[in-house]
């Protein structure tokens, strides 16, 4: 089995783990649907920094290191991919783009991350594109070890990331979750954060139609995208 493959394997058994039998099927499903129809639903979150950062709940002491594509990075992509979510061209890609990234080590060892995007051009996905303003940063892409999930590493990552960018004059965070991944809310309810909008984005393969639609605030307020 190469690397790939067993990258698909493990994540199948995370997300039977993780996210339950009904959200499993529900991604089986959409997979089946992909030749005709793909579709993501998020839940989008602004939060407010400029006052007071909520405390991580973490059971680990770990030590959260931030790190941008101006320092030697070689060692760094390969210890991110070695944590089995990302290839190391896709790093290096991230890197290039000017994404700033923060990690989270246990005695040395990197147990978790999150990616920090500044400024604005941003895919959500099918040409729908973040609108980030001046002051704003959004989080993208946190992952923890599956080992070291339930011990609040998130948590951590979170609190040290809103304090660094409170630090250099951001104030407002974003974020999107997806419905079919429900354990990526628990940061969220358990510092009660309240759910900007939910957008509905699909595309209809052949004739290249994009749907998007979201409730609770107007999409062109946070997202952009080009009219055919």
């Amino acid at each position: 089995m190469n690397s790939s493959s067993a990258r698909r394997m493990g994540s199948v058994r995370q997300a039977l783990s993780w996210r339950g039998p009904v959200i499993v099927t529900l991604l089986a499903v959409r997979e089946i649907m992909r030749p005709l129809l793909y579709w993501h639903v998020w839940h989008i979150f602004e939060t407010d920094i400029s006052h007071q950062i909520p405390q991580p709940y973490g059971k680990e002491e770990a030590e959260v290191k931030f790190y941008t594509a101006d320092e030697g990075l070689e060692a760094l992509c390969q210890q991110i991919s070695a944590m089995g979510e990302l290839e190391p061209t896709e790093v290096s890609r991230r890197f290039a783009k000017g994404w700033l990234i923060a990690v989270a080590f246990l005695k040395a060892q990197p147990v978790g991350y999150m990616w920090l995007v500044l400024s604005g051009g941003m895919e959500l996905a099918f040409d729908t594109y973040w609108i980030i303003r001046s002051g704003e940063a959004l989080r993208y892409g946190s992952f923890v070890l599956p080992a070291f999930r339930g011990k609040g590493i998130h948590s951590i990552l979170n609190h040290a990331v809103a304090c660094y960018l409170r630090e250099h004059n951001f104030h407002v965070t974003l974020a999107s979750v997806s419905v079919l991944n429900p354990q990526s809310m628990s940061l969220a309810r358990h510092n009660k954060r309240a759910i900007a909008m939910t957008v509905f984005i699909a595309r209809i393969r052949g004739v290249n139609w994009t749907i998007r639609k979201s409730f609770g605030a107007p999409l062109q307020s946070r997202f952009s995208w080009r009219t055919e």
